[in-house]
């Protein structure tokens, strides 16, 4: 065995022994057996110090390359050969398939198939709130604050429920603006309606349980559930919300959007709410009650929930998404205290608590009275430019052509069509025209309407009647 060393190498003297050695044992040129030179011979072999020797063998046998005894000295173990081929098939482990898992999840925001080159000037792109300067500016101060927070318990394990002191804000908030009264052992902060989902469905279903999902309807709460192996049933939605009459009496879930129906944008009637009230009574059903935009209606108050009419069978959806801005990745679930325990133990399993920073950036944005005022801003705001388009679509004709839905409440219209409507040659159209919109088949799983979704709170008012005006030229 012959070892050189280098002492220009920015690697320590045993260090380069140590990697001599190795690379000897694995060539082959030391067999298992085969005997190191003694420590101190090596050192005088090397003229260094013998420490330097004796600290690269205790290396070598720490890594399993050697073992040392009284009587037979350092000698190299048994092991075992290095395959540097590729690996086979055989080799890889296998990723079992997951039909759901492999869908294209962008169909959420479903583009066609289009050049990259195509892109659109004017984008009534879905699910994007506006995030003006002024709400940066505050949401900056507020977590300027909380970076400045002195209770150190904070910045440790939290309880996986969330901040006690965010969920307080968070019940105040419900009550003045919701008529929602719950305490706060009776809401769970999570990451987002995709985690809220999943969370439900660890908690409080069983693999194989009926779920109803609104068709056309909000592909998370299908797709959440079938990753969890639940069965869908689709249900149909007419202009009074979601048809109770079509429900199997053995569903175990139904998730619903009452107070703006996504994406048809129809509002639950009084008839319809109390329908489903009674089935859920009835056949000792959850509900999940999605209030995504329920702040932003522009004809009278905000929509009752169905939460204050039957709390005992209703878990209620609370998103900051449309609220203040997709990246603040917060949401509430509001329910009866043993299910949002039994959730929060998921919860604090799966993730154990949730970052704490965004946590107190939003109650200091509560505690300041700035999100109530942010609301109100916001509502003004998209009140505008939900006339404007309405308006427009009117103006521009388009409005003979289709159905116009979505005229009272949320942040995007739908434009429905008949059932031989071709979506795709439509949204081609609007997009050779600068204009990016959505087909609606992407939200259905068995209904066959068909419409262009437009999103609009994201775009001022003459981007708006700009783009309206461009594809009505392309589709009348």
């Amino acid at each position: 065995m012959y070892i050189k060393l280098d002492k220009k190498d920015k690697r320590t003297l045993w260090l380069q022994i140590v990697d001599q050695v190795i690379e000897y044992i694995t060539n082959g040129q030391l067999s298992p057996g085969d005997p190191l030179v003694p420590t101190r011979q090596l050192a005088q072999e090397l003229s260094i110090s013998r420490s330097s020797v004796q600290i690269a063998y205790e290396e070598l046998q720490s890594r399993g390359y050697v073992v040392t005894s009284r009587r037979g000295g350092t000698r190299v173990c048994e092991i075992m050969p290095d395959n540097n081929s590729e690996p086979s098939e055989h080799t890889v482990p296998a990723i079992p398939s997951k039909p759901f898992l492999e869908e294209k999840t962008e169909g959420v925001d479903h583009w066609p198939e289009v050049a990259q080159e195509e892109k659109a000037e004017i984008d009534f792109r879905l699910h994007v709130p506006y995030i003006d300067p002024i709400f940066q500016k505050l949401w900056r101060r507020a977590s300027n604050s909380a970076m400045r927070e002195e209770n150190v318990f904070d910045w440790g394990y939290s309880s996986s429920y969330g901040l006690y002191s965010v969920r307080e804000q968070i019940s105040r908030y419900l009550a003045i603006e919701r008529g929602i009264h719950v305490q706060p052992n009776q809401i769970l902060l999570t990451l987002g309606a995709r985690q809220t989902m999943d969370i439900i469905a660890q908690a409080l279903l069983q693999e194989g349980d009926l779920v109803s999902v609104e068709d056309p309807g909000f592909p998370v709460a299908w797709t959440s559930m079938r990753y969890r192996n639940m069965r869908i049933e689709p249900v149909p939605v007419d202009n009074q919300g979601i048809c109770v009459g079509e429900i199997s009496p053995h569903t175990k879930m139904i998730f619903t959007t009452p107070s703006h129906q996504f994406p048809s944008g129809v509002l639950m009637t009084a008839n319809r709410r109390q329908e489903l009230i009674q089935f859920a009574q009835q056949n000792q059903t959850w509900i999940i009650e999605d209030d995504y935009d329920g702040e932003f209606r522009y004809r009278g108050g905000p929509i009752p929930s169905l939460y204050s009419q039957l709390p005992t069978n209703i878990l209620y959806l609370l998103s900051f998404t449309k609220l203040l801005a997709p990246g603040i990745r917060l949401a509430a679930v509001i329910g009866p205290e043993e299910a949002i325990a039994r959730m929060a133990k998921v919860q604090e399993f799966v993730c154990r608590h949730l970052p704490v920073m965004e946590q107190l950036a939003l109650g200091q944005f509560f505690e300041t009275g700035d999100l109530l005022k942010h609301v109100r801003r916001m509502r003004s705001i998209y009140h505008k430019r939900h006339r404007h388009i309405i308006q427009t679509l009117t103006a521009s004709g388009l409005a003979e052509k289709f159905h116009i839905l979505g005229t009272e409440s949320g942040l995007h219209v739908l434009l429905e069509s008949h059932d031989q409507f071709d979506e795709y040659e439509a949204v081609n159209a609007a997009l050779k025209a600068g204009v990016g919109v959505f087909p609606l088949s992407p939200y259905c799983l068995e209904s066959s309407r068909k419409g262009l979704l437009l999103g609009f709170a994201h775009l001022e008012s003459m981007k708006i009647i700009e783009g309206i005006k461009r594809l009505a030229h392309v589709l009348i």
